[in-house]
């Protein structure tokens, strides 16, 4: 599925408030890492959600991590829209 809006949430509140904001749109949401376990993860896909769980935790505060992360993202996304949570 070729997403039209790409969402990176560093934090579970942000998590919650990017699955709302994705639901019935053709969106991939990409998640820093242990934010949800491998059961809500694929309870999670199973809803329809284009999820990617980041291999490694990402320090919200970060600058360099975050910029790192995203570039990540770009290369799966290149030319979407991608919102990213600041924290």
């Amino acid at each position: 599925m070729e997403a039209h809006l790409v969402l990176f949430a560093l934090t579970k509140q942000g998590l919650a408030e990017m699955l709302d904001l994705a639901r019935g749109g053709k969106t991939a949401i990409w998640i820093n890492r242990g934010l949800l376990d491998e059961p809500d993860i694929k309870r999670i896909r199973a809803e329809g959600f284009d999820l990617t769980d980041f291999v490694h935790w990402i320090d919200p505060v970060n600058e360099v991590a975050v910029a790192e992360a995203v570039e990540t993202i770009k290369e799966h996304h290149p030319g979407q829209v991608l919102y990213i949570e600041r924290v």
